[in-house]
């Protein structure tokens, strides 16, 4: 492990036997707790994107944490929004936090800052931790770089299009399953005055961009080869992407997307629910969750991206990344509590109640029927990560950034060749050559 060594002090050994087996997000109340007062408390701060999350965290710990009246560890949490309105968003806080010494003891790693956060030396690596075995083989793939498992992801989820069913059956069409029909209810849409796509200014560029672009990384037997020679440069990932922004552009240019309505929208908000829930486009990109499904006066259904000539294929994620601050002044106890969390048990029920899918080897889903088809693309492996600690360079934040530059007029080949550069200062900085 990097950084401090975690004992097997009383403390751990104590408060890990007393979680194991012990769930969250369950109907029955907590256990009474009886604390000594004589037991100084040991405080463990945690930083996370929501606050919902932040609950969902303490509600969990609540139910497990001291339980045989020998520990006295207390969990204080703060969230900060991933996009913020106003101030500094979570990212830029956290950053903050972890430079000034003082930081959090638990804190929920953007995949995207995990290149940094490992060349500034705030991932502790959990390596050894024994939840670490519980975690799904895609999972676990998601929270290592560079030989550490710099996180517990708390959940997994993946991202896809969601669709006004009704509105597709008004103009005779059905949810399309492969590029051919994907173009054929776009442009049938757009002939009746709708639009298609209600896209919004981050991941609904992103995603599909990624999907139109990497697939052929993902779904070809040689798989490994083809990151290792992106990972080292040896291969342009401008290779690949190009296609992905040229597909982006198409939906520009035909119509099927607004790149300005676009820019302005936020995700995840009101606003975007609001404008799909009017009927004011076919269909949204969206992350898969219990809400997703939710408040609709329609029939929806969410599926793959159907951008592939042979059918469809999502972007993944481990989510809600649990990691320990190396610096952390109370390591045994953040320690313990992540051994806790990760316990198989735990995640499943954690999972449930946020409506995700679970990162256990379990990889338990909600029963959704509006969402089988995108399950069973996740079940079948092969997908796109959102972003693969395999390579030295950044993925999801660079492809955000460059398809908002489409949406503001650059063009595909532009945009490609600003990622060849990016590809290449990056792997110099990162790549371990």
């Amino acid at each position: 492990m990097n950084g401090k060594k975690m004992g097997k002090s009383v403390l751990c050994a104590v408060l890990v036997t007393a979680l194991l087996g012990a769930g969250c997000g369950k109907e029955q109340s907590a256990p009474e707790v009886y604390l000594d007062e004589s037991i100084p408390e040991t405080p463990v701060k945690l930083f996370t994107q929501n606050e919902t999350v932040s609950v969902a965290i303490e509600e969990c710990c609540r139910k497990v944490l001291n339980r045989d009246g020998n520990t006295n560890i207390t969990l204080y949490s703060d969230s900060a929004g991933y996009y913020a309105e106003e101030g500094l968003s979570y990212r830029e806080l956290l950053l903050k936090r972890l430079s000034s010494g003082t930081a959090d003891d638990l804190y929920l790693i953007p995949a995207e800052d995990v290149l940094e956060f490992d060349d500034k030396g705030y991932i502790y690596d959990m390596s050894d931790l024994k939840c670490v075995s519980n975690l799904s083989d895609d999972a676990l793939i998601q929270s290592t770089y560079d030989g550490k498992v710099f996180s517990i992801p708390l959940t997994y989820t993946c991202f896809g299009f969601v669709w006004n069913v009704d509105m597709l059956k008004e103009y005779g069409l059905e949810v399309p399953e492969n590029l051919e029909e994907f173009l054929n209810v776009c442009e049938t849409l757009k002939e009746n005055g709708i639009l298609p796509y209600g896209a919004n200014k981050d991941f609904a560029l992103t995603v599909p961009v990624m999907c139109a672009g990497l697939y052929d990384v993902y779904q070809e037997a040689d798989s490994e080869k083809k990151l290792e020679a992106l990972s080292n440069g040896e291969t342009a990932i401008s290779e690949y992407m190009e296609k992905g922004f040229s597909f982006l552009r198409l939906l520009i240019d035909r119509g099927y997307m607004d790149p300005e309505g676009a820019l302005d929208m936020a995700p995840l908000g009101d606003e975007e629910k609001a404008f799909f829930a009017e009927g004011n486009c076919a269909f949204i990109c969206a992350l898969y969750r219990g809400v997703t499904f939710e408040g609709y006066p329609f029939e929806i259904k969410m599926t793959p991206l159907p951008v592939l000539e042979n059918g469809s294929i999502c972007v993944v994620g481990a989510d809600q990344r649990l990691a320990v601050n190396p610096g952390s002044e109370h390591l045994d106890a953040a320690i313990a509590i992540v051994e806790a969390l990760g316990q198989t048990e735990t995640l499943d029920s954690f999972a449930a109640s946020l409506g995700k899918i679970s990162s256990s080897q379990n990889a338990t889903a909600p029963d959704i029927p509006q969402s089988d088809s995108i399950i069973a693309c996740v079940a079948g492996g092969g997908q796109i990560p959102n972003q693969d600690f395999r390579l030295h360079f950044n993925v999801w934040d660079t492809v955000r950034d460059l398809s908002q530059q489409v949406c503001r007029g650059m063009s595909a080949e532009e945009a490609a060749a600003e990622y060849d550069s990016r590809q290449q200062q990056e792997i110099a900085v990162y790549g371990k050559q």
